[in-house]
């Protein structure tokens, strides 16, 4: 057992010094501008079908995936491992590594032919030979996934530790019955302070590579006290990568995670992170062009554009193979917008770069914003004021690098506090936002607000099934009886569509019903006709 050394406690077990990374370490890896931790580059990904495994194999080749993605050989091979699941974005991000990064890809025997080779010392670097014991069922697994990635161990579960050993593994510690609260007292000053990944113990490989890799603290404690101290120790405009207990609502935990200057990054779900963050590119451009129409007399102007598009599991994957959405076969028979995460440049560039490219960019085009509220999901009105300021100036460089210039802001009540816009507004890459009030989106009915001389744009109406008004027949003629003229707030409208209840299909049947005189044009022209155009 640890038993109560704390961080000392690793150098009593032998664990070699440039396997205890200091916080200042930790930060080292995202001095080159990225914003959060990334990979090795891959040069070979040994591939393994996630249906395959059980649960406890899933944990243990996670931690192996995190391991592999911060080391790379003396002869420079970088080989890593990649979980394949048909059906969904994740075989398409493969095949892309493959076709346009030139990563080579080896279809593996299994996890423990894996162990194997990496056990061994030689072209693969440092030997991975030692585990961590955890017991299913327990916060235990959470505990050794965030040990693994201070130790360079595997997680081991305690049915699979005779296999363990006969493939010459050694264990370095047993964590069995401790907890996060236990982790945090101990190992804080060891593990990073500008990220934690919040994951319920019962999921398996999800996100545990990445934490590995990281040096991240993994946890899940509910709404407790121990979460809201958690993020209070962080950073400054830190970031949580996961999701927490939304049994009470997801404002529950993302208020706290506000209040104390954090971000939160919906990724519970997300495979291969490790991977695929080790992709790096200064800068992805966006297909279309992001310049608007010329302004026409006597029209009413509207931009569709989906919600949740901070989710960047979502984006990784069914979003992609969907025909609700980016599968849809009428996606580019209109201007359309879509919300995505600019936390992607640095966890999965190849992934937005692939969205970019396969956007419709002809006669009608597709443009991506960034997802509320910018950075990551938060409440701005929460967050410490000076945070705000700095969590502006990064999504600024992250939205120059990801070539968007509009962001989506969730808040409650806050619309008129142009101060509170300002701090995103300063940012000569931000030219404008989308206000969606927490409940009902649509509240403000498309009002505008000016901060900077930019536009705060409200959602006029939506399409969201169960709600009133929000229907296909009643936004159509909301639109169709809009005010007709360009240089007046009312001339315009943002339509917001519910990701999980309408589809590219109930766009286009608005679209379809649309008057002669309302021009669909994507988020961002609009916000640039409505800078251009609007009596202040």
């Amino acid at each position: 057992m640890w038993g109560t050394a704390g961080a000392a406690g690793l150098a009593a077990w032998g664990v070699p010094g440039w396997l205890r990374p200091t916080p200042a370490a930790a930060a080292e890896q995202t001095s080159s501008g990225a914003l959060y931790p990334k990979g090795i580059r891959p040069s070979k990904l040994y591939v393994l079908a996630e249906g395959t495994l059980t649960y406890e194999e899933r944990v243990l080749v996670a931690t192996l995936q995190g391991q592999l993605a911060r080391r790379s050989s003396n002869a420079g091979e970088a080989p890593g491992i990649y979980l394949d699941i048909p059906g969904i974005g994740y075989a398409v991000w493969l095949a892309d590594l493959a076709d346009r990064y030139g990563v080579e890809l080896v279809p593996s025997d299994g996890v423990w032919s894996l162990v194997d080779r990496f056990r061994q010392p030689g072209s693969y670097g440092r030997p991975i030979n030692t585990y961590v014991l955890y017991r299913r069922g327990e916060s235990s697994v959470n505990v050794a996934t965030s040990l693994a990635g201070i130790t360079g161990a595997l997680a081991v579960e305690e049915t699979l530790e005779p296999l363990a050993r006969q493939h010459g593994l050694r264990r370095v510690a047993d964590v069995r019955g401790k907890d996060d609260s236990w982790l945090k007292r101990e190992y804080w000053p060891r593990l990073r302070h500008d990220l934690v990944v919040e994951q319920k113990p019962d999921f398996a490989n999800q996100l545990r590579d990445y934490a590995t890799m990281a040096g991240a603290l993994m946890f899940f404690d509910g709404n407790t006290d121990f979460r809201r101290q958690v993020v209070h120790d962080l950073d400054p405009d830190s970031a949580v990568v996961g999701w927490g207990d939304a049994s009470h609502g997801e404002h529950t935990f993302v208020s706290v995670s506000s209040q104390e200057g954090s971000r939160t990054i919906p990724a519970d779900h997300a495979r291969n992170l490790a991977p695929l963050s080790g992709i790096t590119l200064d800068r992805i451009s966006q297909r279309a062009s992001a310049r608007p129409p010329a302004v026409e007399p006597d029209v009413h102007y509207v931009a569709f554009l989906n919600t949740d598009g901070d989710n960047i599991q979502w984006l990784l994957g069914d979003f992609q193979s969907s025909t609700r959405w980016f599968a849809n076969p009428n996606r580019g028979a209109f201007d359309l917008g879509w919300g995505i995460s600019p936390s992607l440049v640095d966890l999965a560039p190849s992934v937005m770069r692939w969205y970019y490219d396969h956007a419709s960019a002809g006669t009608h085009q597709e443009r991506y914003v960034v997802g509320p509220s910018g950075g990551g999901y938060l409440y701005p009105s929460m967050y410490p004021r000076g945070e705000l300021r700095l969590h502006a100036r990064r999504l600024a460089g992250s939205m120059a690098r990801a070539d968007l210039g509009v962001a989506q802001i969730i808040d409650f009540d806050s619309f008129d506090d142009t101060a509170l816009w300002s701090a995103y507004l300063d940012q000569e890459q931000i030219e404008g936002l989308i206000y969606l009030e927490y409940s009902r989106y649509d509240s403000h009915k498309g009002r505008i607000v000016w901060a900077n001389d930019k536009p705060v744009i409200s959602a006029r109406t939506m399409l969201w099934s169960g709600l009133s008004g929000a229907d296909e027949t009643s936004v159509t003629a909301e639109l169709n009886n809009a005010v007709r003229d360009p240089s007046s707030a009312a001339g315009y409208s943002v339509v917001m569509w519910h990701a999980w209840s309408k589809t590219v299909d109930n766009v286009k049947a608005v679209v379809d019903n649309l008057a002669p005189h309302v021009r669909v044009v994507t988020p961002d022209a609009l916000v640039k006709l409505v800078a251009r155009n609007v009596r202040r």
